[in-house]
Order: structure tokens, then C-alpha cells, then sequence
């Protein structure tokens, strides 16, 4: 019987699984069309990740998950421990205004969807300056999205500005964006007007996904919300005070839908998102970064943003709503170019000459390739199964049975981690631009 390669599946968790497994087999076999893998240096990548553990946290238990709060997390020498918490900062201020739990955790959701949803490659000239220092790539975009955030340009609510909703986004405009992200002539942020587009869909989607985001009469009138999918999750609950990671992934997947570009790849004439084929899967050799029709049975969903997201809004949903999430071990590593850069400096996975030949055309210093091109659909799926890998190495080198892992154990190897050494590698060995070994032209909304 063949596989049935629907839409819904294709939006799944297990499809981005079973899909970069599939990939994966074939490159163990040497069938890939662009890049070689190399097996027995998985082992040396795992070591490298436990030494960064052990030098920035002691034990892999300690590293928090990886997720969005991580960027307001910053260095300050007067603050306590030499860091400080700005979202925890915030959070502390709206207590003591009598603002409940419940308010708070929606505040911190809307603020991490937006942040999320503009955090695609920023390019190497992008900087953003800013009390805290000068800032780059997904800090700067972070920070920058907070500061909007405070001065409620997300929001509807002369009231409070500590909100994004669906009123507010519609009408945010390329200018705004553009100045809240310092961006210029001399500053220019990849992908500008794109994610501005992004965040209008965005509010678009809100209005038009009451179920789950509110702003019906039930909500006394008030606009739809991100946050508000909390009270849709409430609703969820298998048992009290605790909700799947099923529930959470059908208010993304479905919720925020129409937030991505239509001129993605489509099935049935419905955008799948972050979706692409790999024609390897399909025996379909390609040339010069050639794409034929796809075929069901050759895509590839990776949902990046999206699990970026759902990583991102577990700890808002744990910490802050009290609420207990059930089968984070679903979620994959995330296939962006720290992680799979990690991966290609290393040597685990290896270029093929002519590929890296026609990437360095565009006159880069390194290889360059859009979203699209097969190239990059074969090194995320790859990215996908080898972080799989390199988390069950560093479980097996901790002496971490079964029973005793942490709670989503994977977001903390890429936290402290797979993350942090693709980031640090790549500034060793490209001082000057500290770019990942293989770069993707970003449209504002892939990376």
C-alpha cells in the first residue's frame, strides 16, 4: 500500500521524524545527491558538546531548555550572578500591579511568538545598539522585538502596551519594523519587509482563529491574542494541570497556518510551510541546483519557526502557567545553520566539490545556496537525525538511564550544546563574519 503523504501528515511531528530518517538512510547508503557522511566523527561532535556543558554548567541537568527566553537572558557585571532575566524582570514588575499568573504567562507567550516569528538570519552586518551594548544576529532581533514589545508597538491597548494582538499587527507597517529594528543603508537586516509581512499575517491569523486565540465576545470584546491560546490549552487537559505537546503543535501548525508564505511548496493547493522535496527520496538527480515538480513522496517537512516556537513557549507554559507538558519528546533538534553548521565544521558531514563550487559563485566566502536548493533541504534533514545522535551519545557518555533523564533533555544538548558550539566553531575558524560554513539567502522567514 503507499504511503499516504497528506497534508496533515506532512504538518506532523512524526512526519518531520520519519522524513529526515528516510534522508538520513539514504545518505548512510552514499545516496545522496549533495553531501558525504561521515559516521565516525559523530563521536568527536558529542565530545566537543559535553565539553561545553561541563564548562558553562557543570552537568547537562543544569542547562536550561533552549527557547527564546534565553536571548533576555543578559550580561550585566552589576547584576547578581553577572546576568540578568529581563523577561523574569518583567514578569516581577506586573506582579506588583496586581497582574495574576495566568496574565503573565499571555504577556510573555505574545512577546515570545512575535520575537520567534522575526527571528530568521539576520546576515553578518546587521547590528542593533541598544542600552545593554551593541547586538547582533538573534540576540539584536530579540532584543530589539522587547523594546517594540515595551513601547507597545504590538499592541491595541492604550493601556497596556505589554501585549501583541490582532488590531495592532495588522496595521504595523515596513516603516515601523524598519525602525524598531535600527535598520538602514548602512544597517541593513536580510529580509526586512518579509518579516514585517510575517507579523501582519500573524495578526491575520489571530482574527481569524478565534478557537484558539480569543477576541469573541467571550473575551469581553478584547482582540485575539497569542497569549490567549492558554485558555484554549486549559481546556485541553487530559488531567488537571497538564496538557500534550499534541495540543500545543495544533495551535501553531493549525493557528498560524496562514502566517506562512504562499510560494511555498503546495499540496492539493494548500501552503505546507516550511515543507521542501528532496530529490534524492524521488531517484531525481538535479544539476546546478535544478528542481524538478515534487513528488508527494519527496518532501521533507523540518516546521522550523514552528518548533522553535513550541520550544520556546514550553517554558512560558511550565514556568509561569503551572502547567505540566506531556510528550516534549516529540519535538526534533532544530535544522538551522548553528546546529548544521556545527555539523559540516566538524567533518560529520561533508560538501560535494561541485556543489560547493557552484555556492561559492555568488562570490561569498563561503558556499551559498537559497532556502530551496536541494543542498540545503539534504543538510537540514541530515541536521534533524544527527542532533538525535549527538543527544543520545552525551546521555550515554552522563550515565543517564532511562529513567533518570531530564526533562527535554534534547533542548538542553542543544542549549548548552550543539547551539553554542556551532556558534563558537564557526567563530574560530571565520573570525571576520562568523558565518556557518554554508550560508542560505534568507527571505526573513526560513532561518
Amino acid at each position: 500500500m503507499a504511503a499516504n503523504y497528506n497534508i496533515t501528515y506532512l504538518r506532523s511531528l512524526k512526519a518531520v521524524r520519519e522524513r529526515t530518517y528516510s534522508v538520513y538512510a539514504r545518505a548512510q547508503l552514499g545516496g545522496l545527491q549533495h553531501f558525504q557522511l561521515h559516521e565516525d566523527k559523530i563521536e568527536s561532535v558529542a565530545d566537543y558538546v559535553l565539553s561545553l556543558i561541563g564548562r558553562d554548567f557543570g552537568t547537562v541537568d543544569r542547562v536550561p531548555p533552549h527557547g527564546r527566553w534565553r536571548s533576555y537572558c543578559v550580561a550585566a557585571g552589576d547584576a547578581p550572578g553577572g546576568r540578568r532575566d529581563l523577561v523574569a524582570e518583567h514578569v516581577a514588575q506586573w506582579r506588583t500591579r496586581d497582574i495574576d499568573e495566568w496574565e503573565c504567562a499571555r504577556r510573555v507567550i505574545d512577546l515570545f511568538v512575535v520575537s520567534v516569528l522575526i527571528d530568521a538570519g539576520a546576515g553578518s552586518r546587521w547590528r542593533f545598539r541598544d542600552s545593554l551594548g551593541t547586538l547582533e544576529r538573534t540576540e539584536g532581533l530579540g532584543i530589539a522585538a522587547l523594546r517594540m514589545f515595551e513601547r507597545g508597538a504590538f499592541s491595541s491597548n492604550p493601556n497596556n502596551p505589554f501585549q501583541a494582538d490582532a488590531e495592532a499587527l495588522l496595521r504595523l507597517t515596513d516603516a515601523d519594523v524598519r525602525a524598531g529594528f535600527q535598520v538602514s543603508d548602512d544597517n541593513p537586516l536580510l529580509g526586512c519587509e518579509n518579516r514585517a509581512e510575517l507579523l501582519r499575517k500573524l495578526g491575520a491569523a489571530l482574527a481569524a482563529s478565534p478557537r484558539y486565540f480569543g477576541g469573541t465576545s467571550a473575551y469581553d470584546g478584547r482582540p485575539a491574542r497569542p497569549g490567549f491560546m492558554l485558555d484554549y490549552l486549559s481546556r485541553c487537559t487530559e488531567q488537571p494541570k497538564t496538557v500534550s505537546i499534541d495540543s500545543i503543535w495544533e495551535v501553531i501548525v493549525d493557528g498560524l497556518a496562514p502566517v506562512w508564505p504562499a510560494s511555498r511548496t503546495q499540496l492539493d493547493g494548500v501552503s505546507l510551510g516550511d515543507v521542501w522535496p528532496c530529490p534524492a527520496l524521488a531517484n531525481t538527480p538535479t544539476a546546478d541546483g535544478a528542481r524538478p515538480a515534487p513528488s508527494p513522496s519527496s518532501l521533507v517537512p523540518f516546521h522550523k519557526l514552528s518548533q522553535w516556537l513550541t520550544w520556546s513557549l514550553l517554558e512560558a507554559i511550565v514556568k509561569l502557567a503551572k502547567l505540566t507538558v506531556s510528550g516534549t519528546e516529540s519535538l526534533t533538534g532544530l535544522p538551522e545553520y548553528r546546529n548544521g553548521g556545527l555539523l559540516v565544521d566538524m567533518g560529520v558531514l561533508e560538501l560535494n566539490a561541485a556543489d560547493r563550487e557552484r555556492g561559492l559563485a555568488a562570490g561569498g566566502a563561503v558556499p551559498q545556496f537559497d532556502g530551496g536548493d536541494p543542498v540545503i533541504v539534504e543538510w537540514r534533514a541530515l541536521t534533524v537525525v544527527l542532533l538525535d545522535k549527538v543527544a543520545e551519545l552525551v546521555r550515554q557518555k552522563c550515565g543517564l538511564p532511562d529513567d533518570a533523564i531530564p526533562d527535554m533533555f534534547l533542548a538542553r544538548v542543544l542549549e548548552g550544546g550543539t547551539w553554542k558550539a556551532g556558534r563558537e566553531i564557526a567563530a574560530r575558524l571565520r573570525g571576520d563574519s562568523k558565518d556557518p560554513p554554508i550560508n542560505i539567502v534568507s527571505d526573513g522567514t526560513l532561518f
